[in-house]
């Protein structure tokens, strides 16, 4: 019988010390529960999957020419990649309607990993048709976070029956003035030379539908180039619900519009390239004007 009482004695003595040590510590610590930091998000390439419908349109200076407009849809889908949690892909389509006249279509493809506290790495192609006009792209991404700012690039070589084979890039730096809006400045090397570049987006908050975003770049540069173009965006799936966390664990930069630059001054070759082991005969090139003539002595011809 003492044996029992003096096992209760110690199951009642240590019931009575536990419950003693947690008031003490709620008494030293007051703050409430309420009030406690959550605890962060974790660090992943692509918070879940994703999707991104665009409708944009705009115009391009084509110099000789004049201006030409395009409009296109575009849409997009991100997706995380199983196991690895920090490797994400991204598939970009567009299809739209140049000089009003002729198909414009893209498609271009991410494959990347991104911590998204700190930055991105991946390779990116595209490639761009403006009837009769194709060419593409294929490079290095890189992005880099620091609190309210993103330094974004692609670097990378140009390419295509029509163009000359060369290095290009698209660079953009970043600010997020509040979560939900977004301007840049930036700079592209285009089959006609140097742009730079301004650029915004915001998110509509007071529209009753989650997702939607205004967006819009205008840009100038060498061989007399002016352009630019505006639409509106619709994101939905993932977990993101502000833009800056939308550009950083959902989507990335989707680059296919910005390609039509490299399409809108190409002239006829007086005397065709001959042909070689990655192109056929050469009989039209997509350049400055400075460049086409610097081969022959074209009429700027408009795309037939």
């Amino acid at each position: 019988m003492n044996i029992f009482l003096k096992a209760a004695f110690v199951a009642v003595t240590s019931v009575s010390c536990f419950s003693v040590a947690n008031a003490a510590d709620l008494i030293l610590d007051p703050t409430p529960v309420a009030e406690q930091p959550a605890p962060s998000q974790p660090a992943v390439a692509v918070d879940a999957l994703n999707f991104e419908l665009s409708v944009l349109g705009g115009a391009y200076q084509r110099n000789v020419l004049g201006t030409a407009s395009n409009a296109m849809f575009v849409a997009s889908v991100a997706t995380p990649l199983p196991i690895f949690h920090n490797l994400g892909a991204q598939l970009d389509a567009a299809v739209g309607i140049y000089d009003g006249d002729f198909t414009s279509s893209a498609a271009g493809l991410h494959l990347f990993w991104r911590d998204s506290e700190k930055g991105m790495i991946g390779i990116y192609g595209d490639w761009a048709y403006t009837d009769p006009e194709h060419g593409g792209r294929v490079g290095v991404e890189l992005s880099s976070y620091h609190d309210r700012w993103t330094v974004d690039a692609f670097l990378g070589m140009r390419f295509g029956q029509h163009f000359n084979t060369e290095f290009t890039d698209e660079v953009d730096l970043s600010y997020y003035y509040t979560d939900d809006f977004r301007v840049s400045v930036g700079h592209r090397l285009t089959s006609r030379g140097h742009v730079g570049n301004l650029s915004f987006e915001s998110l509509i908050t007071d529209v009753g539908v989650d997702g939607l975003s205004v967006f819009g770049e205008i840009e100038a540069g060498e061989d007399s180039y002016v352009g630019g173009f505006a639409g509106i965006r619709y994101a939905f799936g993932g977990n993101s619900t502000s833009l800056i966390e939308r550009d950083r664990r959902s989507s990335v930069q989707v680059r296919i519009p910005r390609n039509l630059a490299s399409v809108t001054q190409c002239g006829d070759l007086d005397v065709p390239r001959p042909e070689t082991s990655l192109r056929g005969e050469q009989t039209n090139l997509c350049a400055s004007e400075d460049e086409i003539n610097a081969v022959s002595t074209p009429g700027i011809t408009k795309k037939n």
